[in-house]
């Protein structure tokens, strides 16, 4: 099968990291995989993997005003346009809201099935007044809509037919560092993620402060970067831990992070699929996550592989955290746990599903011809 993925960039986001996974993954079984990038290449983050052919057309320029815009996409897509017709695939795979808005009015006409995915939930994320009546007026044309939980089914299913819109969790990508047995672990709590306000961080502050009373030997060590970074260890300071806090910034080892820790806290108030909570549960972390929309329900089950607490809650969440830090069996338990159920996520199973959404997305190009 020939297929086309097409992003924005491969910058350091989830996104970009799961198409380099799939691309990789359709090349390494035989596949003949084509990238597209909106972007330059300049700031890739993420390397092309072996066998797959990476072409950046460098459209991501910014426009400053609305007819600069109207040029500026109308040129994208043009060029996107005739980038893929030259990759000649058998199915296009979009990621993200703009670019897949871009590419289903490239894609006019060409014949060439489409599937486009959701990489964060789409009732959360605003993606523009512009851009979401554009989506609202051209993904209906796609021959498939992926979203990443069941959660936001709903949503998708206003947009497309029920047949045509796939539930495909993202997979457990390959974990370089063996987990270390839960006994070796040294005390310390880690969270990962971009220093934003929807990622909870001043939430789990918040809740870490809470527990020092009565695990006083504990860290916490929160990896990411972001604009609120001044701002959280200003925070850290207010509450009085900032000597048991540090802020390491953003890592590529965080293989080595994980497979160290005893407990992995995930305290955001929305996410689209949460790929570092399933990378914590298949590094054998003991995890207390949010119940926010949407993603930790279908990954942890509550008191059994986790601990799931309400959004914005930093009194449950202090509590979750002081049952963890101060029972060892208990931690033990919910890490083995967290790790079995991970491999529901293996890449073999997600790239069924996927294999699926192209079935049924050549099918509705066949009956639309």
């Amino acid at each position: 099968m020939r297929i086309c993925g097409v992003i924005s960039s491969l910058g350091s986001g989830g996104a970009e990291r799961v198409m380099t996974e799939l691309c990789g993954a359709w090349a390494a079984r035989g596949d003949e995989v084509t990238l597209l990038t909106l972007d330059d290449g300049a700031t890739d983050f993420f390397m092309v993997p072996p066998l797959v052919t990476r072409c950046a057309l460098g459209l991501a320029s910014a426009s400053s005003s609305a007819a600069g815009a109207l040029r500026a996409n109308t040129r994208r897509a043009s060029v996107l346009r005739e980038a893929i017709r030259r990759a000649a695939p058998d199915v296009v795979v979009s990621f993200t809201d703009r670019t897949n808005v871009l590419v289903l009015l490239a894609t006019a006409r060409l014949g060439v099935p489409v599937v486009v995915s959701e990489r964060t939930d789409p009732r959360m994320h605003e993606p523009g007044r512009s851009w979401r009546a554009l989506r609202r007026l051209v993904y209906p044309r796609a021959d498939g809509l992926v979203v990443q939980t069941a959660a936001v089914v709903g949503w998708a299913e206003r947009l497309l037919p029920p047949s045509r819109v796939h539930v495909i969790p993202n997979p457990l990508r390959h974990q370089s560092v063996a987990p270390h047995p839960m006994g070796d672990r040294a005390k310390r709590v880690v969270a990962m993620g971009r220093l934003v306000s929807y990622k909870g961080f001043d939430v789990l502050l918040a809740a870490f402060a809470a527990t020092r009373r009565d695990c006083p030997d504990w860290a916490l060590e929160v990896y990411g970067d972001g604009p609120d970074r001044a701002t959280l260890m200003s925070y850290a300071a207010t509450l009085g831990i900032a000597d048991a806090v540090s802020f390491p910034g953003r890592t590529t080892g965080a293989d080595g992070v994980l497979a160290s820790t005893p407990i992995f806290v995930l305290s955001s108030r929305f996410e689209g699929f949460p790929n570092v909570l399933l990378e914590a549960m298949g590094a054998g972390c003991a995890c207390v996550a949010t119940d926010c929309p949407s993603g930790p329900r279908e990954l942890l089950q509550h008191e059994r592989s986790g601990l799931l607490v309400p959004v914005d809650d930093h009194r449950a969440m202090a509590a979750a955290m002081r049952d963890l830090m101060t029972n060892g069996t208990m931690r033990h338990a919910y890490g083995q746990a967290a790790r079995l159920d991970s491999a529901r996520f293996g890449v073999l199973q997600v790239l069924d599903r996927w294999d699926h959404a192209f079935a049924v997305a050549a099918s509705a190009r066949m009956a639309a011809a």
